[in-house]
């Protein structure tokens, strides 16, 4: 028997012959990529695990390895499959594929073991890549149309009444309701396809950290959260202690250098001395790793202060420092216990960022929350249950009592654009699982609509949903 997330995608997902869920990502945006992000993608999957090398060899990535900090090739330890058998080397990505040469890496024998070089741009006559030994190696060329269609910018459609307003003011309640409910179905079993892939590419333990870290990045800083997490493995971290931890979380992230020491408080003072007695040891090993300062690397302009990505780092902190207790509940899925999960990230603790937003603030006057629940419900819909419900089927009637997050800016743009009227609209977002299948649909038609609503199919499907 269908579900209503197959419902939903047999109904709305297929139109004149196009599936919505399958648009490329914006090929202006992959263009005009940031080498960083463009190796993040690739790290995270984004591109997927298949290809087709410049020669047409098929070609699968079967470990994706370790993203190098250090000078050489920018991933090491990987493996793939080509033509049935397995080659074990490094990889390079450049966003040119003459930038082998214009880098100097043919004749650097650190790029000996490279075993793919990668590239987004390549000129008609081809160029080929060899090493300092004379060896030609595998070359893929990654397209816009290889991202997974997640991987896009956040966008947001004008917040005016469209024309599925109409259809779904004659609908009875029960019909939006079940539309819904099909729709945030739908979208969660999208979220858990790409967390059981990361899961699949780095471990479960580094999936659930990198997707914490994208989350209390927030909207505008999900992608250099994403980048640290990366370039920061859990595996890496655990292993020092909390100072250690903290020093390379903010000096790869180039807050350290970023802040004068004169220009702080005595309290901060004190802190930064704490970091910079051991990130004064590593920074020569991590140099080519720091996040460029003097990019816009980090998106602040009109952040609220308890959202400042030195404040979401210091909650990374304390994520870490109790990352046993954090991950219990989440190792597998007879160990979910939602109330333990959310007051464990509600009691998180630190003895500097419980009193301050950034680093240059003067202390709060009283304690601040790292951690709130706005925040806790984000990370339940967008981690906790997308990682869960696949192996507990059950888990969805659990997910579907939870409230609504409040505050949510593109849910209001969907809410105004669907219904109108706030107080219809306010009628089918008293649930998270209401809210989400909102912006499903709005990312599925109003983001993906050019026509000012004229030529948007979803009016004319909304009259046969039943």
């Amino acid at each position: 028997m269908p579900t209503p997330a197959d419902r939903y995608r047999e109904f709305f997902h297929t139109v004149l012959g196009d599936s919505v869920a399958e648009r490329p990502a914006l090929k202006h945006w992959s263009q005009a990529m940031p080498e960083l992000d463009l190796q993040s993608l690739w790290y995270a999957g984004e591109f997927g695990t298949e290809f087709t090398t410049v020669d047409g060899q098929r070609l699968v990535i079967r470990d994706f390895g370790v993203w190098n900090h250090a000078a050489g090739p920018d991933f090491t330890g990987c493996a793939l499959q080509l033509d049935g058998k397995t080659l074990k080397g490094e990889i390079e990505l450049d966003p040119d594929a003459r930038d082998w040469e214009r880098h100097g890496h043919g004749a650097n024998p650190n790029y000996e073991q490279v075993v793919l070089h990668l590239f987004l741009h390549q000129p008609e006559a081809r160029v080929f890549t060899r090493t300092a030994g004379h060896r030609e190696v595998l070359q893929v060329c990654l397209t816009p149309d290889m991202l997974k269609s997640s991987a896009r910018p956040q966008l947001l459609a004008e917040a005016r009444l469209g024309r599925c307003s109409t259809p779904l003011r004659h609908m009875p309640e029960a019909a939006v309701g079940s539309l819904l409910e099909a729709a945030a179905q739908y979208r969660l079993q999208r979220k858990s396809e790409r967390l059981h892939a990361l899961v699949r590419l780095h471990g479960r333990e580094q999936a659930v950290y990198q997707s914490l870290a994208a989350a209390l990045g927030y909207r505008n800083n999900q992608r250099p959260f994403t980048i640290l997490a990366q370039r920061l493995p859990l595996r890496t971290l655990l292993k020092r202690d909390a100072t250690e931890r903290e020093s390379l979380l903010f000096g790869v992230s180039s807050f350290l250098e970023s802040v004068r020491y004169e220009d702080t408080e005595p309290e901060t003072r004190t802190y930064l001395r704490q970091l910079w007695s051991t990130w004064w040891k590593q920074r020569e090993a991590y140099a080519e790793w720091l996040l460029p300062p003097n990019q816009p690397v980090w998106q602040i302009a009109g952040a609220r202060p308890g959202n400042h990505p030195q404040r979401r780092l210091g909650a990374l902190s304390a994520v870490l420092e109790n990352w046993k207790q954090v991950f219990a509940p989440l190792r597998e899925v007879s160990a979910w216990d939602r109330k333990r999960f959310v007051k464990i990230l509600l009691d998180l603790k630190h003895d500097y960022w419980s009193q301050h937003y950034t680093l240059l603030a003067a202390p709060a006057a009283k304690a601040l929350a790292l951690i709130g629940a706005s925040r806790a419900q984000e990370i339940l819909a967008n981690i906790a249950y997308p990682l869960l419900v696949p192996e507990d089927e059950r888990l969805w009637t659990d997910y579907k009592e939870l409230p609504a997050v409040l505050d949510n800016q593109k849910v209001r743009r969907a809410a105004l654009r669907l219904f109108g009227s706030e107080t219809t609209a306010d009628l089918f977002q008293k649930r998270l699982f209401q809210q989400q299948g909102l912006l499903q649909i709005y990312e599925d038609y109003c983001l993906e609509d050019d026509s000012s609503c004229e030529d948007c199919p979803f009016p004319e499907r909304l009259k046969q949903w039943q």
